[in-house]
């Protein structure tokens, strides 16, 4: 297949005007000028000419959470702990298996409709990569795993069984990972527990961490809207330890490239200079962290430290949207007004985040994340038209004017899952109609 469109934006190397894709098979074979790329195309080459158009990577999703999809715009007042209680925990007690596959599966379409082609997703079931197998997207679905109600090795022998079957059943675009959740969430032993055994496994690992002022002071001083909480819930986690998150999970040896690190947001400087010394990756999440009044992470910080930061929408239930554009043009906007300095985050930094940062932080940097000979063959095409014309910079054009419904192409591994209005690997009519029938169940039950 031959793509050709007004610019390429290849990630690795500067944008090329009136340039072209060459695809065989699942994989990139050339890119670059399109009379270049033509020359290398055979006979019977199917040849799609997007003309006033952008062709770019899929974008990568580091930290999402799609079986909450449905939960979108349930509670849109209040911040984190508060909106867990009312917003999430309260509404999923009426929601049963096949509500949440359903739920993932709506997230999985509004993915592949707004050109997100990997995820990074954390379900407290498998209902996530069932999800992402059935739409044909690429990433890592992680297991949440609590240890509320159970010793912390039975938390963990359970979470170690059912991340398994999902690792048997996951096709070859999505791997099984597993997530503690958070520091404050379980146990120093459960955490400690999971993360040494997933090592033995080879699995990816997931924690949130420092989302909150709130998680910063229980483990600080143990006192606090989550000290409160915790004795609620009977969180087994210990407060009051004289330390930040990433300094406990330092300590703990609970760091490192195989970790990746959802939100960051309220980190000290000697913080940073751990997770950079450790190289765990870490999932900026700027508009629901805006939404839920969590605050602003330190991405100049980070990525001045050499700390690799991806981007990640979160749950549709916080942000409300999953549309990766969006969250770039967020990422830049809040980091320069409240500094009041333009330079500090750039078009450049945040196109990066969003796709070969992001590919880099799963460990799938050298497979997907640009557009090189030899990667995977995951492409999105964004359409110029009002709104996106004139382009005198198409990274400046994908960042500050773009959004997902500006795409009208989607490719992943050289299977086109999306084109202009069509979804070849969801039927969207029954997602749809499903959600809003639990749509209707959850009005009625709340």
């Amino acid at each position: 297949m031959l793509l050709r469109a007004e610019w390429v934006v290849p990630i690795s190397r500067p944008p090329v005007r009136d340039g072209a894709v060459l695809v065989e098979g699942s994989t990139i074979t050339a890119v670059g000028p399109y009379e270049e790329v033509r020359r290398l195309a055979g006979r019977g080459c199917d040849f799609r000419d997007f003309g006033r158009a952008i062709i770019m990577p899929g974008l990568v999703n580091a930290h999402t959470h799609l079986m909450l999809t449905v939960l979108r715009g349930i509670e849109d007042d209040l911040t984190l702990f508060p909106w867990l209680a009312s917003g999430v925990l309260g509404p999923e007690e009426l929601l049963d298996e096949r509500d949440f596959y359903y739920s993932a599966l709506l997230g999985c379409l509004e993915a592949v409709r707004s050109g997100t082609t990997c995820l990074a997703d954390a379900c407290t079931r498998d209902v996530g990569l069932r999800a992402m197998a059935e739409a044909g997207l690429r990433g890592t679905a992680y297991l949440e795993v609590f240890e509320l109600g159970t010793s912390p090795e039975e938390a963990v022998e359970k979470g170690l069984r059912a991340v398994a079957r999902m690792a048997r059943e996951a096709p070859e675009r999505v791997r099984a990972g597993i997530s503690p959740h958070s520091p404050y969430a379980n146990s120093r032993e459960t955490v400690e527990f999971l993360t040494e055994r997933a090592r033995e496994e080879g699995l990816p690992i997931c924690l949130h961490l420092a989302e909150t002022k709130a998680e910063l002071e229980f483990f600080l001083e143990g006192t606090g809207e989550l000290g409160l909480v915790a004795r609620e819930l009977g969180l087994k986690a210990r407060g009051g330890l004289g330390k930040t998150p990433t300094q406990y999970l330092h300590e703990l040896g609970l760091l490192g490239a195989d970790v990746l690190l959802a939100h960051a947001v309220h980190l000290t400087d000697e913080d940073i200079t751990l997770i950079a010394e450790a190289g765990s990756p870490v999932a900026h999440c700027p508009k629901s962290n805006a939404k839920l009044g969590s605050g602003v992470a330190r991405v100049p910080e980070m990525l001045a430290s050499g700390v690799k930061v991806s981007l990640g929408t979160d749950s549709a239930a916080s942000n409300n949207k999953l549309d990766m554009f969006e969250e770039m043009r967020a990422a830049v906007l809040v980091q320069r007004a409240t500094r009041a300095d333009a330079p500090v985050l750039t078009a450049d930094d945040v196109l990066r985040m969003a796709t070969l940062g992001g590919a880099e932080a799963l460990g799938l940097g050298n497979s997907v994340g640009s557009l090189e000979p030899g990667k995977k063959a995951d492409i999105i095409v964004v359409g110029l038209h009002e709104g996106l014309v004139p382009v005198y910079n198409p990274i400046s054009t994908l960042v500050y004017c773009a959004s997902g419904s500006d795409v009208v192409f989607t490719m992943v591994d050289g299977e086109v899952l999306y084109e202009r209005g069509r979804f070849y690997g969801l039927d969207a009519e029954r997602i749809l109609s499903t959600c809003r029938d639990i749509e209707e169940k959850l009005a009625e039950g709340l």
